[in-house]
């Protein structure tokens, strides 16, 4: 109620927005200022509407303010690339951004068009600006926005130097420090169009083998949907420039449209997403079926079974598949590294370790990756692949930062590799287990939508700590040292399976990671289905 009070008071607030603050109900009142939005993965994320904890101009604009201060702290002329999505808000958010970065004195780049994240990432570095901002929630539903900030790399920023820009904006007690410049300030930029050529060249990079894709790009078949996103054009751009031919696109989801009509949930993990695009397969006869979420930075995939049936990939088995893909068609070299989050499978550990090729463990986020392959490419290792599973690739590119286009042009590589040897991607599937063992994963998600949730989440935490067994050994990852050290339990069982469990960091949820390793399909099917089973039972008691 402090909070609500002071909204009311505050003489930044328009009129026209009190009106609504005194009109709404005590339920609304509690969601919108029980706590106030702070920075999660990078940035900001949660739903819009008015209040402390909910995406608006004035949640944007404090940001903004905080971070050119920052900013004008640590550089001399700083300057900023901006983009943003299709969801609703996301263009007026940016100008916003744009205009209120000018007015302290800030150069903006802003791309004028709906533009994916992996191309503000990489716009960064190319336009030689010291930090970037995508306007953008990602997978989530219509109701959410967000906004990320990059650092000069073109990664999302990681600690300390979030916790720096969080001290700018915490410095500031009212909302009288948002002033937006004129729009045509000497400061505001829009991009042009060689930024945007760059980019789709860069992705290019990603294929090893051009002779095989050449060869084969008029053989392969495949489906796409963008999920009402944007990345319908890059992908349209990135096929043609490369020549193939024998693919649709699911024509009801590839427009943009922030209300998400065939997608409420527009996220590639979710199976349901897929109905429309396994009809168009079908129609097709597609090989596989590529799915981008709506900035474009995650890749979800299908595949034709032995059964002709369209079967979803889950995140670990297309890092895999990449992995391996590298590791098997490239000359790999001395000090070479991969890297994946801690919840990923260890499968690729296996693989890599064949070839005497480092793994290294990270933080969920790509944006530990991105920081980890910066830290050994200056120490001299070369970096080869990295991967997240929550469908979040970044191979060897200037791009850092998980982008559904290079993952697009890897899969088809892979599927022209098939094609190559006379084998589906299912048989190449199954060869990879039956050298490295059925290593199979499932992610549990566990939604917590009351204003409590963060309780609630810290209970459910604190009874897995303290569930001690035999059967397995525990590491509580807030006792880890370094990089590592989060809040995360993890489960390692004598033979070899593991499981762990660890509350989101951009929704109100807690995430629970199934890794079981077995010699046949069946058996680690089942033992994935027992695990799961009694995981949900000891959920449901909370």
């Amino acid at each position: 109620m402090d909070r609500y009070n002071k909204w009311l008071n505050d003489e930044n607030i328009s009129i026209e927005d009190k009106e609504i603050l005194r009109n709404m109900s005590k339920k609304e009142i509690e969601e919108s200022f029980y706590d106030e939005l702070s920075f999660g993965t990078a940035g900001i994320r949660g739903k819009m509407g008015l209040g402390s904890n909910k995406i608006n101009k004035y949640t944007i604009g404090k940001v903004t303010v905080g971070l050119a201060n920052y900013l004008n702290k640590k550089y001399d002329n700083p300057s900023v690339v901006i983009a943003f999505d299709t969801r609703n808000n996301s263009k007026e958010f940016a100008y916003d951004t744009a205009l209120i970065l000018n007015y302290y004195g800030i150069k903006t780049y802003l791309f004028k068009n709906y533009t994916s994240t992996p191309e503000l990432a990489f716009s960064i570095k190319y336009l030689n600006c010291n930090s970037g901002i995508v306007i953008t929630s990602s997978h989530n539903a219509k109701i959410y926005n967000g906004y990320k900030v990059y650092n000069s790399l073109g990664s999302q920023i990681v600690a300390p130097e979030d916790e720096f820009i969080l001290k700018e904006i915490n410095n500031q007690d009212s909302y009288k420090l948002i002033k937006k410049a004129p729009l045509n300030n000497k400061l505001f930029n829009y991009t042009n169009n060689d930024v945007h050529d760059a980019f789709l060249n860069e992705n290019i990079k990603t294929i090893i083998n051009k002779e095989l894709v050449d060869k084969y790009k008029n053989q392969i078949k495949f489906t796409y949907t963008s999920l009402h996103g944007v990345g319908l054009k890059v992908a349209e751009e990135l096929f043609n420039k490369l020549g193939f031919n024998n693919y649709n696109y699911v024509k009801e989801q590839c427009t943009y449209d922030g209300n998400f009509p065939t997608s409420p949930e527009p996220n590639p993990e979710y199976d349901e997403n897929y109905e429309l695009s396994i009809k168009y397969a079908k129609e097709n006869d597609s090989d596989i079926i590529l799915m981008t979420d709506p900035d474009a930075d995650r890749l979800g995939v299908m595949y034709k079974n032995k059964n002709d049936e369209y079967v979803k990939m889950t995140g670990d088995l297309i890092g895999t598949l990449f992995a391996y893909y590298i590791i098997n068609n490239t000359n790999i070299k001395d000090n070479s590294f991969m890297v994946r989050s801690i919840v990923s499978s260890n499968l690729i550990d296996k693989i890599a370790s064949s070839k005497n090729i480092r793994i290294c463990e990270v933080l969920t986020g790509c944006k530990n990756i991105a920081h980890k392959k910066q830290e050994l490419t200056n120490k001299g290792y070369n970096y080869l692949f990295g991967y997240e599973e929550s469908l979040g690739y970044m191979f060897n590119i200037d791009i850092n930062d998980k982008n559904g286009f290079s993952s697009m042009l890897c899969m088809l590589e892979i599927i022209c590799y098939c094609k190559d040897n006379n084998i589906t991607i299912n048989e190449y599937i199954d060869n990879i287990y039956k050298e490295y063992g059925y290593v199979y994963k499932s992610t549990l998600n566990f939604l917590f939508d009351d204003i409590d949730y963060k309780n609630k989440i810290n209970n459910i935490m604190e009874s897995f700590r303290k569930r001690k067994n035999d059967d397995y050994e525990l590491i509580d990852y807030l006792n880890e040292v370094g990089e590592i050290q989060t809040n995360a339990v993890k489960y390692i069982y004598k033979d070899g399976s593991y499981i762990i469990i660890r509350p989101s960091g951009t929704e109100p949820k807690i995430k629970i990671y199934i890794v079981v390793c077995e010699k046949t399909d069946l058996l680690a099917q089942n033992k994935i289905k027992n695990i799961q089973e009694k995981i949900n039972l000891l959920i449901k008691n909370y």
